[in-house]
């Protein structure tokens, strides 16, 4: 099999499976006879790696990433550390599976590397935006034909109620702070800019729908993340990506005030959205956090340990902060060395967005962002198509000319 083939149908059944598992899930999942959207998600996880993998022993010439010193002593500490943690916790089954997701996402991303080295950059951003438009087209006509039932019933709806294939809305807000950015394409890159007028209606779709389910932390961490990608990009590019950013805003409060306030309050009486100021429980999750890791300072209480944390003032099964999560779970060394690490990887990539021949990667750059940001306040570090969705735009960046090594 030729690299190219196998690079192709890669890219293919990934874009297929990840529609299967959003939009179609609720569908796929009865097909397949699986009870929870979640469970299927991860099964097309697993299911893709091994395929992916399968394909992979008939390639000969492979080229792999190279990895800097630092990354591999990086590497080498962290799973050494986390094999101690998790064999000294309370359940090391557990943590053995933890590991072995990381090791499951870390073979994803050599094989979405592989792959995106067997095309040009133009053509990896057709594919990757032809695929994110879809999944945005077909999620926003099914919202849109909701909320035409909800309004022909005169039924109010509340923030689940419009976006269906997830277990809970903030599954769809994960995606959605990283899929969004990449609309912006056609915007940076000229090969695609007879998209514009479709990119900016879609965008806007984008915004409504945040404001619709109520997400915080989505709209702030796509705004914080919209303000470093400013502070990295020439004066003509900041200019034209201010300009797309708040016309599209603009456009999406717009439609929101009229579709999702003023006609539901005409037709039913009343308004779904709220002004919440609350934490919703975070910042008693992180106090525990910190009030819980002196017990286990350098190695942690395990990986996925807090799932089963004594004393926690929510049930949650993960702290809605990855830092708070690799602290609790992994430690402090791992915790001050990883963080470390992600600062200084992004902060040589956004050194490139200043030069028009990296001006492309600014839309990859700012999903990149706004996923590593939204994951200081949801669960995008522990949801399976939210990390293999991080993975891939990790891939996009690093296998870009100019992107370098790990």
């Amino acid at each position: 099999m030729q690299l190219k083939t196998y690079s192709r149908g890669l890219l293919i059944v990934s874009a297929c499976f990840f529609l299967l598992g959003t939009v179609f899930a609720v569908k796929f999942a009865h097909l397949v006879g699986v009870g929870s959207e979640y469970d299927i998600k991860r099964m097309i996880v697993i299911g893709n790696i091994w395929l992916f993998s399968l394909g992979l022993c008939f390639i000969k010439d492979v080229e792999f990433i190279r990895l800097s010193t630092a990354t591999k002593a990086l590497a080498f500490i962290f799973f050494t550390l986390a094999a101690c943690s998790a064999l000294l916790s309370k359940h090391p089954f557990w943590g053995g599976i933890e590991i072995a997701n990381i090791g499951l996402l870390i073979s994803a991303f050599v094989f979405f590397f592989i792959s995106m080295r067997s095309f040009d950059r133009d053509t990896i951003h057709f594919w990757v935006y032809t695929c994110f438009l879809l999944f945005s087209v077909f999620t926003f006509v099914k919202y849109i034909l909701f909320l035409l039932f909800s309004y022909a019933d005169a039924q109010s709806f509340d923030i689940h109620g419009l976006i269906s294939g997830y277990v809970n809305v903030r599954f769809f807000n994960q995606l959605q702070v990283m899929v969004m950015p990449l609309l912006f394409l056609p915007f940076f890159s000229q090969n695609l800019a007879r998209f514009r007028i479709i990119s900016f209606i879609v965008i806007s779709l984008h915004w409504t729908v945040l404001l619709q389910t109520e997400a915080r932390g989505a709209i702030l961490s796509l705004i914080l993340a919209s303000s470093l990608i400013m502070f990295f990009l020439s004066a003509v590019s900041r200019k034209r990506f201010i300009a797309i950013l708040l016309k599209t805003l603009l456009a999406g409060v717009s439609i929101w005030l009229v579709f999702i306030i003023i006609i539901p309050y005409w037709l039913m009486d009343s308004a779904s959205f709220q002004i919440r100021t609350s934490s919703s429980g975070r910042v008693d999750l992180w106090l525990y956090v910190l009030t819980s890791i002196p017990d286990s300072l350098w190695l942690g209480f395990g990986p996925m340990s807090f799932a089963w944390g004594e004393g926690k003032p929510l049930p949650n099964a993960h702290p809605h902060n990855a830092v708070m999560q690799l602290l609790y779970e992994y430690g402090v060394i791992v915790c001050i060395l990883s963080c470390a690490w992600v600062v200084n990887c992004v902060y040589s990539r956004c050194k490139m967005l200043n030069q028009y021949k990296h001006i492309s990667l600014t839309p990859i750059m700012y999903a990149l962002l706004s996923g590593l940001i939204y994951s200081l306040f949801s669960g995008v570090a522990v949801m399976p198509f939210a990390q293999v969705l991080f993975v891939f735009l990790l891939v996009m960046l690093m296998s870009s000319e100019g992107g370098g090594c790990l």
